[in-house]
């Protein structure tokens, strides 16, 4: 039986007794249960957001200029640092054929050319893809 549940059994019975001083106490009681579980899912929820964002942030690689790429991740998808550091979003850059980047969230610009070899293929990315991480 919950707590939720053995609390509304007693205030039934108390109710019925007539035992009004001690009906609102537990009325109360039951205020502040209702709100401590509320707090719990709310942490609850927040912990596994932070969890994540720490996964996430032991997989992203810097580069000199300001985008992220993810290890392990082989198409090389260039994400925007502004947008991570401030928002704990990782939001997908778009690139041109040119060597330059934009994000479509920020506005944050630069050149990506430079770090990559000559040999790796890099996927110019028509759309934006942004994963709410918060």
């Amino acid at each position: 039986m919950s707590l939720y549940n053995s609390l509304k059994e007693v205030s039934h019975t108390l109710k019925d007794d007539k035992q009004s001083g001690l009906y609102e106490q537990l009325v109360d009681l039951s205020a502040q249960a209702l709100e401590l579980q509320q707090e719990v899912h709310r942490l609850t929820v927040e912990n596994a957001n932070l969890r994540k964002n720490s996964q996430i942030e032991n997989q992203i690689q810097r580069h000199k200029e300001p985008y992220l790429t993810l290890r392990y991740d082989n198409e090389r998808i260039l994400y925007c640092a502004r947008c991570w550091d401030y928002e704990q979003k990782l939001v997908q850059v778009k690139c041109m054929e040119s060597g330059d980047y934009r994000c479509m969230q920020c506005n944050n610009t630069g050149s990506y050319e430079d770090i990559f070899k000559p040999n790796t293929k890099l996927r110019a990315n028509t759309q934006r893809v942004v994963l709410f991480v918060k």
